[in-house]
């Protein structure tokens, strides 16, 4: 499926529906009167082809496509395993 306009990452939060995925966004929101930063997240609707095998909590990047439906506006372009040392994680313990 052709891809076109923002190219997005995050994390797979539900892949309970058919051949579409739930991809969790999270990001800090600046509040000004408090000087302080707060967490907040989005929840993106985005088509998965057959072809991709995902589970709940691997990252995935996602492309925006044309209208597939009311909510799916993204297509996923890339999945990386959770397990997988994609950068960013915990470090493995190595042993003594």
């Amino acid at each position: 499926m052709l891809s076109r306009g923002r190219i997005l990452a995050g994390t797979c939060h539900s892949s309970k529906m058919m051949r579409t995925i739930i991809v969790r966004r999270n990001y800090l929101h600046f509040v000004n009167k408090y000087q302080r930063y707060e967490k907040r997240h989005s929840n993106i609707a985005a088509h998965i082809s057959p072809c991709f095998r995902v589970k709940e909590g691997d990252h995935v990047t996602i492309g925006q496509c044309r209208l597939l439906s009311k909510t799916l506006r993204f297509n996923v372009l890339k999945v990386i395993p959770a397990g997988s040392s994609g950068g960013g994680g915990k470090k493995a313990f190595t042993g003594m």
